[in-house]
């Protein structure tokens, strides 16, 4: 399984219209193939800051994602939109479970 963790400050005024177009990036990339989970949440401690987590089965499937239209589109509204440099990380677990139980 492939995680991505991301995270970005956004400017004031692009923060509604980013929201908006991430809830849609979300709904679009959960129905591709090999897409587990795609979810955006905005930071408590600051609600400038969205947080993104995405879970593939594979590698190829990330790739693939990375190929779409919806992604090239949301890529250039939030690359508009960040306040700063955003943080991406890709993991590749090897197993997972419950935390607890």
């Amino acid at each position: 399984m492939i995680v991505v963790s991301g995270r970005a400050r956004l400017l004031e005024s692009k923060a509604e219209e980013t929201v908006r177009a991430a809830s849609n990036m979300a709904a679009t990339s959960r129905s591709e193939s090999g897409c587990v989970d795609y979810r955006f949440a905005i930071d408590v401690d600051d609600a400038l800051v969205i947080q993104m987590i995405e879970q593939w089965e594979s590698s190829e499937a990330l790739d693939a994602h990375f190929g779409t239209s919806h992604f090239a589109l949301f890529s250039e509204v939030l690359l508009a939109a960040v306040d700063g440099p955003a943080q991406f990380t890709r993991f590749e677990i090897a197993s997972s479970g419950p935390l607890f139980g």
